[in-house]
């Protein structure tokens, strides 16, 4: 907190606010006198950029007070969530961050995790992601997944390959905003994540043939594009939980009219699409990490 004690008795300042936050470009006063200012531009958009002469009187926490500028009147107060800056007579500028998008307030937390998506093994492959916070609300995930390293669930064919896939993580929200809030974590709460998925690998399978049976190698690229909707909890700045359920449109190169292939295969490692006339494609996680 500071008052007009700190600042001397000729603290005249610009008092910036915009209560649609849209930042607006002020020029400082040239410091020839208390009473004259230099010229400010800017651009406004809607009700934005009023600048205020003043005689600050206290900067508290939560508001900021102060008498107008050459004029009688009563001990004036407005909120510092409706301000972007003070600049005073001698230069020196205090700035006023939103809490909940300010990078400073989540300076002592982890912002990378490494996990493991805990049921791929159980659909013959093994996948582990990254995610790394790009700034409050906002962070970037990719994922890697081994086709063939997990359990023999399909014991009609064998397959090996790679999955990739990339997505970008937008945090909710609060419904409502009280002063000073902010993400308890920053990469915790509930997400909505667009995603790309691509899967390369190659399907052996057992095809009868007249005569017996035969061998057949089929190469297949499978890819998607999701929406997926979920949360992810922290746990001590350590140890996080992350469910998810996604939707969205895909394709498959595996040839569903060959009479030989036994069937069409869902399973496109880390989504399943359910056929070649109607490309849903649907997505479950359950995924286990840590932060670092």
């Amino acid at each position: 907190m500071y008052n007009n004690n700190h600042f001397g008795e000729k603290c005249v300042s610009f008092i910036t606010f915009n209560l649609k936050r849209h930042e607006k470009t002020v020029a400082y006063p040239n410091g020839n006198s208390p009473g004259q200012f230099a010229y400010c531009t800017g651009q406004n958009f809607q009700k934005t950029g009023e600048v205020i002469p003043s005689r600050i009187e206290e900067v508290g926490l939560n508001e900021v007070k102060y008498f107008e500028w050459e004029q009688e009147g009563p001990l004036m107060s407005i909120p510092v969530d409706q301000l972007i800056k003070v600049v005073l007579e001698n230069g020196r500028i205090i700035e006023f961050k939103d809490p909940m998008t300010d990078p400073a307030s989540y300076a002592d937390q982890k912002k990378t995790a490494i996990k493991l998506n805990f049921l791929s093994p159980l659909f013959e492959y093994t996948a582990f992601s990254l995610e790394k916070s790009i700034r409050p609300g906002r962070s970037f995930e990719t994922e890697l997944g081994l086709i063939g390293l997990g359990f023999d669930t399909y014991k009609e064919d064998k397959s090996s390959g790679i999955s990739l896939s990339a997505g970008y993580k937008f945090l909710r929200t609060p419904d409502f905003y009280a002063s000073r809030m902010k993400y308890s974590h920053i990469l915790k709460g509930s997400y909505v994540k667009p995603q790309v998925l691509l899967s390369i690998y190659s399907n052996e399978y057992e095809a009868f043939l007249v005569g017996g049976t035969t061998t057949i190698k089929d190469d297949v690229v499978s890819g998607a594009l999701v929406i997926n909707l979920g949360k992810q909890v922290i746990y001590d700045d350590s140890f996080l939980i992350d469910y998810s359920f996604g939707i969205g449109y895909g394709f498959s190169s595996q040839d569903f009219d060959d009479r030989d292939y036994p069937d069409w295969r869902s399973n496109q490692y880390g989504f399943f699409i359910t056929g070649p006339d109607a490309p849903l494609v649907l997505k479950l996680n359950l995924k286990i990490g840590f932060l670092f």
